[in-house]
């Protein structure tokens, strides 16, 4: 990638795409706390199992599930997505008083740190304080978060310093977390390791590749030109147009659909998905097959989800279509309809509600859908965004971007405990 610089003859070079791969693996590492946490469901069943049913198999296979299994998913997500909303508030509010890259550097040790917290836990025999570590757990959660939050923050200030390109390798980034995720946890399981060993190579994997991205931070600041360039070139030429009101609502009367639309898309994915979709199991689960007692979940709910996310998105940067705002406004509604789809599948423990889907592939096509959907509409409206907005006004518009994806999480994470309830 190469940029002009219109008031000299200087032409910058991203060479080896080094910079580029930097926002994509930021981009995923961000990510990798939440994604990590969720799709380690093995682990976490087995922590969370009866003990007195599974007194020494470090394995857990069972057909039903514990108050604290079914809960978990769910506790999690509202645990970590209302507390991303006061964090970005705090760190938006205070950004002033640390630089980038003291910032940068501070969230991603943070997260290694607390990464290590949880490997050591891997080996603490819990049964007798389920409870009290289930607390824990989600306090790990809750400080992770503080990192993960302030790190969002960070990495949309430094790419918007950058052409547009770099924005979608941050995005691509993340959806492509979701599925290096999926594959450690597949991967941990089809070698037959414990439950426990299972998650201590999960986590490490985790760990080891934030710490990498770190380090990946510090060769680019200090060696490429072209990243040293942008980061500086923006802070000395580029003047921040006065915040006022005026300009705040000239923004979001360009932007009111694009945001509504991802507003509706985000908050439609997490009412469901994993706090719900993680608890969908094969109709022939108990069968004795291991794709329906052992793969289907890591597979179907998190893997290929994933994946049909990021071909949306990759999709997205290549059609760009349709431009229309409100014909996508139109495509984000339709999509809710997915919400009590999903839920009539085959999810368990239930109580209340009929299995209406009793058949595998009924599920996949959903969640295929609904995952395609996601990452299509997603990356389609902050493209939108990005090229209907003038370049003083993408630095407001990257924070209303981020403002109101949390206002959707954090209100529509507790619908997940309330939909767990009423299946």
């Amino acid at each position: 990638m190469t940029v002009d610089n219109q008031s000299s003859p200087v032409k910058m070079e991203d060479k080896f795409y080094m910079t580029y791969i930097l926002f994509y693996s930021l981009g995923t590492a961000v990510l990798i706390p939440s994604n990590f946490f969720i799709t380690a469901t093995d682990y976490w069943m087995f922590k969370f199992r009866d003990p007195n049913n599974h007194p020494s198999n470090e394995t857990f296979s069972s057909g039903s599930r514990t108050e604290l299994q079914a809960q978990f998913i769910s506790d999690y997500s509202i645990v970590t997505h209302v507390g991303s909303i006061g964090f970005m508030v705090v760190t938006i509010a205070f950004a002033r008083k640390w630089s980038l890259v003291k910032r940068l550097i501070g969230g991603l040790s943070g997260a290694v740190i607390m990464f290590a917290i949880t490997c050591m836990f891997v080996g603490v025999d819990t049964d007798s304080w389920q409870i009290g570590f289930f607390i824990v757990t989600l306090l790990t959660g809750f400080v992770l978060t503080a990192f993960y939050s302030q790190l969002m923050v960070t990495i949309f200030q430094l790419v918007s310093k950058f052409p547009a390109g770099y924005l979608a390798a941050v995005l691509n980034g993340q959806a492509l977390c979701g599925i290096f995720a999926a594959l450690v946890q597949i991967s941990s399981l089809s070698i037959g390791a414990s439950s426990k060993t299972s998650g201590l190579v999960y986590f490490s994997i985790g760990m080891f590749f934030i710490f990498i991205t770190l380090l990946g931070f510090l060769a680019t600041m200090t060696r490429s030109q072209y990243f040293k360039y942008h980061f500086k070139k923006e802070e000395v030429q580029v003047e921040t147009p006065k915040i006022i009101k005026e300009l705040f609502i000239s923004i979001l009367k360009k932007i009111r659909f694009y945001i509504s639309a991802m507003v509706i898309v985000m908050g439609s994915t997490i009412m469901i998905h994993p706090g719900v979709t993680s608890l969908v199991v094969s109709v022939n689960k108990g069968s004795g097959h291991k794709w329906n007692d052992v793969y289907f979940v890591p597979v179907v709910t998190f893997l290929l989800y994933h994946v049909a996310d990021y071909i949306g998105r990759e999709l997205a940067r290549v059609i760009e279509k349709p431009c229309n705002s409100t014909i996508i406004l139109v495509l984000s509604i339709c999509r809710v309809a997915f919400v009590p789809m999903l839920m009539f599948c085959n999810a368990h423990p239930r109580a209340h509600l009929q299995v209406i889907f009793d058949e595998d592939y009924a599920y996949i096509i959903f969640i295929l859908i609904f995952a395609f959907s996601n990452g299509y509409l997603m990356n389609l409206c902050v493209i939108r965004i990005v090229k209907t907005t003038t370049e003083e006004e993408k630095n407001i518009a990257l924070v209303f971007i981020l403002g109101f994806m949390l206002i959707s999480v954090g209100a529509c994470s507790f619908l997940t405990v309330v939909f767990v309830k009423a299946l």
